[in-house]
């Protein structure tokens, strides 16, 4: 039986500037390492404490993987500070992610917001291995600023790969060329602007606040609540349901979550307002 306590060391193979104030840590994947699109682990540092951070890379590669880190409390802060060839401690991966395989040989939905891009890039890149498993794939993908943007070296290849990419920037400063187009204002801003694929499956990953909006957006549009997904990632703590901290009704977001249906959240103290 797997000891859910259990904690293995990770070597850092690079670490690269990701978007204002993130940094994208690539790090060696240990033996028997799996992990499914959304997940997420706790990451340790002696003497410093853990904190829960999604895994934003591709599942299919055996060699790696990645964590984007957004430097805001004192683990966040000394995991910047770290180098290529330090080790930090990894337990997990953790909870149950976005059903992808309900996404095959259907239209996608990916709403992403700020940082929520992270958890949702797993998604993307499996979609690009399998190309041909999913119909017309759409991301709708919102941030504050250019200089927030993450992957934005990757904007081409999802293009490329016939994915259908999109991105609104609520306070753009004209200070850096994207080579992409973009609309201004908020993330519910392309909801009006781009039609959108009939009867698709939607992800979505972002701030709280987004969500209402979003949703909105999504039931005026006739999705069906079994059809969206919602990642709760920011209400991680201990990660197996211990603290008990992420408690929604009679579930554990890090156990039954990050991500659940909105036809199974909804229920939970009106919806909107545990989100």
């Amino acid at each position: 039986m797997k000891n859910s306590y259990e904690t293995i060391s990770a070597k850092i193979k690079n670490i690269k500037e990701e978007g204002s104030n993130s940094k994208l840590f690539t790090l060696e994947r240990p033996r028997g390492f799996e992990f499914g699109v959304g997940q997420f682990v706790i990451v340790s540092l002696p003497g410093f404490g853990e904190a829960p951070i999604s895994i934003c890379s591709d599942p299919n590669d055996k060699k790696s993987f990645q964590l984007g880190v957004r430097k805001a409390g004192k683990v966040s802060s000394e995991i910047h500070n770290l180098k290529k060839g330090d080790r930090v401690g990894i337990r997990g991966p953790y909870g149950h992610g976005f059903p992808i395989e309900l996404a095959e040989k259907r239209n996608v939905l990916l709403v992403a917001g700020g940082l929520g891009l992270e958890p949702l890039r797993p998604a993307i890149l499996e979609i690009i291995a399998n190309r041909k498993k999913y119909q017309k794939v759409q991301i709708f993908y919102g941030a504050k600023t250019e200089s927030d943007l993450l992957f934005s070296n990757e904007y081409d290849n999802w293009l490329k790969n016939d994915i259908n990419f999109n991105l609104c920037l609520d306070n753009p400063s004209g200070k850096f060329n994207l080579k992409c187009p973009f609309i201004e204002g908020l993330v519910t801003v392309l909801f009006e602007k781009i039609p959108l694929a009939p009867d698709p499956i939607a992800f979505l990953c972002g701030p709280p606040v987004m969500y209402k909006f979003v949703l909105e957006k999504l039931n005026k549009a006739g999705f069906k609540d079994e059809d969206i997904f919602v990642s709760l990632e920011r209400r991680m703590n201990c990660g197996i349901g211990v603290c008990q901290h992420c408690a929604i009704g009679g579930k554990y977001t890090c156990k039954h979550g990050p991500v659940f249906s909105w036809a199974d959240l909804k229920e939970y103290k009106g919806g909107y307002n545990i989100i």
